[in-house]
């Protein structure tokens, strides 16, 4: 039996054919699934729960790679309790050295991973850079590390010397470009700074994509101007729409100059935060949950926190289609939002093809 979900006719759910990536709304963190039938690929793990709940429902028992893009908290926190679970059957963890990071969290989950990897449980790798040569790769989902170099590896983070430019934590952090179906999807950069886009941009690398989940989960960046900095990564990715993975309460984002510099840099591009923002309503919460969201696992659905919630990025006719629907999102904006920073109306990007 089929049935038709976000406009792809599938068999259900665990449907081996899928193809798809699912930007999770875990509050002010970031975690994206990259799916190719029953296994995956995850880059960041915020919330062991939701994450938890989206592999289950989605019949995914295999993760082939578990990318974390640097050692923040709210990049890490949910792996120290999804790799020990014996729910699922984890390939290999990716992840580089730190030097700078001095966290309670970091050290566990090193130590963690120093006991999984001893008792044959997974594998783990201590350096990704772009010499990877599509080692993350599944099938149908190409993936592409564009940074960090190893030269940046080999020099770790720290202040600058003689020869290396100054690289912290943020700088170091991985990015991935996606392609599902050979369509560039999707960029995920982390937390990447000045410094490191500086890098990127210095590769000359191609880092176009469909949809881009924009860094600092929209808040500062280390830039010298937050103008600037959205402007350059608008200009090097080219994106259709800008994901905010962010949460309403912890940090008031994204900033309303990021948000206007990509409406003048992309202005057909959607903006669409996981999360409604203080900035564009201070208030209390809409009372009714928005009839847009997606039925996968959302942090902000249970207090009415969300904007866009989940999204899902998925192949369609040979072209890239994002849920939910700008016009469904867009409605409920219009309806029960202050002073939304995005302008709806312009939400009609073209679908990305191959």
């Amino acid at each position: 039996m089929t049935e038709v979900r976000d406009g792809l006719r599938v068999a259900d759910r665990r449907a081996i054919e899928t193809v798809e990536a699912v930007i999770l709304d875990v509050g002010h963190g970031n975690c994206a699934v990259l799916r190719d039938g029953d296994r995956c690929v995850i880059v960041d793990a915020k919330s062991d729960k939701l994450l938890y709940r989206e592999l289950i429902a989605s019949g995914v028992r295999r993760i082939e790679h578990l990318v974390l893009s640097h050692a923040d908290s709210d990049h890490i926190a949910g792996a120290l309790r999804l790799l020990p679970n014996e729910d699922f059957e984890i390939g290999t963890v990716w992840l580089n050295a730190d030097s700078d990071k001095d966290s309670l969290k970091w050290h566990e989950l090193l130590v963690l991973l120093s006991q999984l990897t001893r008792g044959g449980r997974l594998k783990t790798r201590l350096g990704i850079c772009d010499q990877q040569d599509w080692e993350l790769s599944l099938d149908r989902v190409m993936i592409d590390v564009l940074h960090p170099a190893l030269i940046d590896i080999g020099h770790g983070t720290g202040r600058a010397g003689k020869i290396r430019p100054e690289m912290t934590t943020n700088g170091m952090s991985v990015v991935l470009r996606v392609l599902m179906d050979g369509i560039p999807a999707l960029l995920l950069p982390g937390d990447l700074d000045a410094a490191g886009l500086e890098q990127v941009i210095g590769r000359s690398k191609d880092a176009t994509a469909h949809v881009l989940v924009y860094p600092h989960h929209g808040g500062h960046s280390g830039a010298g101007s937050e103008r600037d900095f959205a402007k350059q990564l608008c200009e090097v990715v080219d994106p259709s729409v800008v994901v905010f993975s962010m949460g309403r309460g912890s940090f008031h984002n994204p900033l309303r100059e990021v948000v206007e510099q990509i409406g003048v840099s992309r202005p057909e591009a959607r903006v669409a935060c996981t999360q409604l923002s203080p900035n564009c309503h201070a208030g209390d919460v809409p009372a009714v949950q928005p009839p847009h969201l997606l039925d996968r696992p959302s942090a902000g659905a249970v207090s009415s926190r969300c904007c866009a919630g989940s999204l899902r990025i998925a192949v369609r006719e040979s072209a890239l289609a994002v849920s939910p629907t700008p016009e469904d999102h867009a409605a409920w904006i219009e309806g029960h939002v202050d002073a939304p920073m995005c302008n709806p109306r312009v939400w009609l990007p073209q679908p990305r093809k191959a």
